[in-house]
């Protein structure tokens, strides 16, 4: 078994202190946290435009739960068929555990209402932290860990990782467009993801090499 990747850890030890550092602020209604918004607010939101709107209304369906349960559906049984058995825990941990669960209880423990603008698209319950964020980063930041891993083809590996690393930056982007979310909101999401998908597979994936991953 390898030893851990303490720069990794580190990494995501401070996403988690950029979550707490955000929560703390939501909870306590501090102006830092309404000068992110306002930012938010002033260079993503606007100009609202129908081809703006168009583009993040299709983006944001990749960040829904229906959507990443699907395409996390569809690795697990890969996963298992090829008796990957530790990656099939990798995605149930991170899309079903975290991105589900630990997303719904964080969401009713702080309780912050949604953005009091025109929402583009419906949404209900709370606002903090960002679901679509979160998953994003949990779901596309899980196959950019398996892509790197699995795929040999530079051009191939490094196709799919701009398209997935680009999904992990769009989606949020979407949420704030759409008025469904503060800044905050995603950020949150994304720097609590970050934390999350380190941890889980520095602790489950005892491999550390790509030509180990190969041979597993």
């Amino acid at each position: 078994m390898r030893k851990f990747d303490y720069f990794q850890i580190g990494c995501a030890l401070a996403g988690l202190f950029v979550f707490c550092w955000l929560a703390y602020g939501v909870l306590n209604h501090s102006t830092y946290i309404q000068l992110i918004d306002q930012f938010g607010k002033n260079v993503i939101r606007e100009p609202i435009t129908p081809e703006r709107s168009w583009f993040f209304m299709n983006v944001t369906r990749a960040g829904n739960p229906t959507w990443t349960a699907f395409v996390a559906s569809i690795a697990f049984v890969i996963a298992l068929l090829f008796k990957k058995y530790d990656i099939a825990v990798f995605l149930i941990v991170n899309v079903g555990v975290f991105g589900l669960g630990a997303m719904l209880a964080l969401k009713h423990s702080i309780a912050r209402p949604r953005p009091s603008l025109l929402h583009i698209v419906h949404e209900n319950g709370y606002s903090f932290p960002s679901g679509h964020a979160l998953n994003a980063v949990l779901l596309y930041g899980s196959l950019i860990i398996l892509v790197h891993y699995y795929i040999h083809n530079d051009y191939i590996r490094y196709a799919f990782l701009t398209l997935l690393t680009s999904l992990i930056i769009a989606i949020p982007l979407s949420r704030v467009y759409l008025g469904v979310h503060y800044l905050s909101d995603v950020l949150a999401g994304m720097a609590l993801g970050g934390f999350l998908l380190i941890m889980s597979k520095e602790f489950i994936f005892k491999y550390k090499t790509r030509e180990v991953f190969k041979n597993a």
